[in-house]
């Protein structure tokens, strides 16, 4: 038979039953509510710039580039590769928007997105300033 003493000085100092506020953030931070707030803004503001970017690019149409001299004679029409950033981003975000109608998070379509839309907006900007030269 233990003593009263020998079992008290086994049971843990802090027998609290109502969780740390740090768990109680996390909880609140990574709900399903929280993420798919998130998820939806994220979708929304790519999809702003992407669109304003794609109407700066039919508007102000870029200078194509000379085709380089292959001496296979390959080259490849610079209207071919110019359209592939603006529909990537739609592609990406439309089927960023159709996983989550179906309930998913693609994460990964978003990102993608995302590095298109630096691509044109960099290239924006690099034609914008390096024009002049």
């Amino acid at each position: 038979m233990a003593s009263n003493a020998t079992k008290m000085a086994n049971e843990p100092v802090e027998t609290r039953s109502e969780p740390q506020p740090d768990v109680e953030f996390q909880d609140v931070l990574f709900s399903d509510l929280a993420t798919s707030v998130c998820y939806w803004i994220t979708s929304f503001l790519l999809a702003v710039v992407g669109a304003y970017l794609i109407r700066w690019w039919l508007i102000h149409p870029g200078s194509y580039a000379t085709p380089v001299n292959d001496p296979w004679g390959i080259t490849t029409p610079p209207w071919l590769i110019l359209p592939l950033p603006p529909i990537g981003v739609i592609g990406c975000l439309g089927h960023a928007a159709w996983c989550a109608f179906r309930g998913q998070r693609t994460w990964k379509m978003l990102m993608t997105s995302a590095s298109l839309i630096a691509v044109m907006g960099c290239s924006k900007l690099l034609e914008t300033y390096l024009a002049p030269m």
